[in-house]
């Protein structure tokens, strides 16, 4: 299942690290469209075949300047993963692979095959259990990017929130700053663009490789090349857990 993986890239030295292990499509966070993306990429640093990865909530000027880009992207450039849906306007002509990956969305088969209709993949949202997944993947096969590995994006927010709670609080800033809620665990992390809460531990759901899918989604975010070699290995050292895969979040209210 290598061969399906989509991975982002942190480092470009990385990348030969990668393809020794087998993995070939390779995910760039691009420069000044990402948000809680520690290490993001020009169109012109990218010298491999990959995908651009926009997963930043875009106003009228940030669209105008995605247009300039799109209309000079040279031909190493194979698709674009992307959540703002007016980014789909920009780039529904182009002949290239179109990924939607709206993190809290894309829950059920309805809403997906209309999304389907637009874009090549749809990413399966992480909020629901495995068996749920299963359902939408059997009446959807092989056309489902499904998230595999990585930090889940709990929260995003165009405020910078780290800025505003150092200053409040007369404390040194830190990015990632780490917060806790009883038993919930998150860190945030901040660039000019907003703030984006992660939930900790790291979510792991590569068991999910077997699915049909058309693509299974590692994001590298805050992790190391040889956290990835250990997870595929099947020995990840990361603490981890399966997110909601075992975990419904439907409750009955008294």
């Amino acid at each position: 299942m290598k061969n399906k993986i989509l991975i982002t890239i942190n480092n470009l030295d990385d990348i030969e690290y990668y393809q020794k292990l087998g993995l070939k499509h390779f995910v760039y966070p691009l420069k000044d469209f990402c948000v809680g993306m520690p290490n993001v990429f020009s169109v012109a640093e990218i010298k491999e075949e990959g995908y651009l990865f926009l997963n930043r909530i875009c106003d009228n000027e940030a669209i105008d300047d995605l247009k300039k880009i799109i209309k000079k992207l040279p031909n190493n450039i194979k698709g674009i993963i992307f959540d703002d849906l007016g980014v789909l306007e920009i780039v529904k002509d182009l002949k290239i692979e179109k990924i939607l990956f709206l993190n809290h969305f894309n829950t059920n088969t309805l809403s997906i095959k209309i999304y389907l209709a637009h874009v090549d993949s749809v990413v399966i949202s992480s909020d629901i259990t495995k068996e749920e997944m299963q359902v939408i993947v059997d009446n959807i096969p092989n056309k489902l990017t499904i998230f595999v590995l990585g930090y889940v994006n709990a929260m995003y927010s165009r405020r910078l929130l780290i800025d505003n709670y150092c200053k409040f609080h007369n404390i040194e800033r830190k990015n990632p700053l780490r917060i806790q809620k009883e038993d919930n665990h998150f860190f945030l992390y901040e660039n000019e663009y907003g703030t984006v809460f992660y939930h900790e531990p790291l979510f792991n759901g590569l068991e999910l490789l077997s699915f049909k899918a058309k693509y299974f989604f590692i994001n590298t975010a805050f992790l190391t090349k040889e956290n990835i070699k250990d997870a595929l290995e099947g020995n990840l050292k990361v603490t981890n857990d399966q997110g909601f895969l075992y975990q419904e979040t439907i409750y009955k209210l008294k």
